[in-house]
């Protein structure tokens, strides 16, 4: 039974501790990429995967079931299989197809891609947002990026913005989903960050839609 697979890597990562749970894993086409969650309520935990996690191994998907436990349980562990994991995500941007591109997101990409990453970095899906609440996304699980058509308005913004998700889709395997300080580091060396941050709130404003935004 697949739901055995959950009561398997929770004895992994916790050998010490009893499993009093009721175990249930679900794959479902709500999510996108290889991406998935867990809920805990009461004595029933509940393991949801996207439906691409089928034809993946069983020792992988242990991997990304250990690696939610640890975020349910907030804890710091590292096993076997989440090791695996991690190697199976570096990858599998690789068999992902690029269907999704845009001329004028291309070539933002192809400027930082030669100006910061010497033009190694694999240009991923590229997609056009409409709205000014949210600027810019990576999306690793379909590797996509998403920049704001209200940047196209400057050219050098709509680089800090492509910039910003790059340093994503870089940074994508380390254990925070939060900006860490390398990230921070890596962010800062596109230069002259506090004016640029300002103006992108500027631009915003004139946009007239929200006041608000944010990267991610």
């Amino acid at each position: 039974m697949r739901s055995d697979l959950i009561r398997e890597s929770f004895v992994e990562l916790f050998p010490t501790r009893e499993f009093l749970y009721t175990p249930e894993l679900k794959y479902s086409g709500r999510f996108k990429g290889y991406n998935g969650n867990i809920r805990l309520s009461r004595d029933k935990l509940v393991v949801s995967l996207s439906r691409q996690w089928r034809s993946v191994s069983r020792d992988i998907q242990k991997g990304i079931i250990q690696e939610l436990l640890t975020r349910l349980f907030r804890v710091k562990k590292k096993t076997m299989a989440m090791e695996l994991y991690h190697s199976f995500l570096k990858n599998v941007h690789h068999t992902i197809p690029k269907t999704h591109d845009h001329p004028l997101l291309a070539a933002s990409f192809e400027r930082v891609n030669d100006r910061f990453f010497d033009g190694l970095m694999e240009q991923p899906n590229l997609v056009l947002g409409r709205g000014t609440t949210k600027l810019g996304s990576y999306e690793y699980g379909t590797d996509t990026i998403m920049i704001s058509e209200c940047l196209f308005a400057d050219e050098e913004l709509l680089d800090y913005v492509m910039y910003h998700e790059m340093l994503h889709k870089k940074h994508k395997f380390s254990q925070s989903r939060h900006h860490t300080k390398a990230f921070r580091e890596d962010e800062r060396k596109f230069g002259d960050y506090e004016q640029l941050e300002k103006r992108l709130g500027s631009l915003v404003r004139k946009a007239k839609r929200r006041k608000s935004f944010r990267l991610w």
